[in-house]
């Protein structure tokens, strides 16, 4: 599962005496190739949800905490919500959900291209946790 992880910087608005921010960041990369299609579901859910909901270490470790314990079937299902996404962690899948989206809009809750296997989630964060606690390690913001 090829995920790139880095640090972004945002600069300032020109004019402003504003300081740039640098902040961790993460694509999913489909191949080899190196080019990443940002329309494609696991970088509009996944990644997304890492770099906004998953940012520290710590809430990297509750949430596979949660998914061992679905896995093993101590646990049923979990929910994580964050400013960005709500997500619902089930043995079959996990469905993201934009934060800002509630239940009542069907139209737009639990949309088929939201959702994947548990597996391929606890993939992608467990690189991501690794690349946030190396970062920390390293005193890379």
């Amino acid at each position: 599962m090829p995920l790139r992880c880095f640090t972004e910087e945002q600069a300032p608005v020109p004019g402003t005496a504003a300081q740039p921010v640098r902040y961790p960041a993460c694509e999913w990369v489909g191949d080899d190739s190196g080019a990443v299609d940002h329309r494609h579901p696991l970088n509009q859910f996944v990644c997304s949800w890492l770099t906004s909901d998953m940012a520290e270490v710590s809430r990297c470790d509750e949430v596979l905490h949660a998914m061992v314990q679905i896995e093993d079937g101590t646990r049923q299902e979990w929910f994580a919500d964050g400013d960005a996404f709500q997500v619902d962690l089930q043995i079959q899948d996990v469905q993201f959900n934009p934060s800002h989206v509630g239940p009542e809009d069907a139209a737009y809750w639990n949309q088929p291209e939201g959702r994947f296997t548990l597996a391929e989630v606890k993939a992608l964060l467990r690189l991501w946790r690794d690349f946030l606690a190396e970062s920390a390690r390293l005193n890379i913001p």
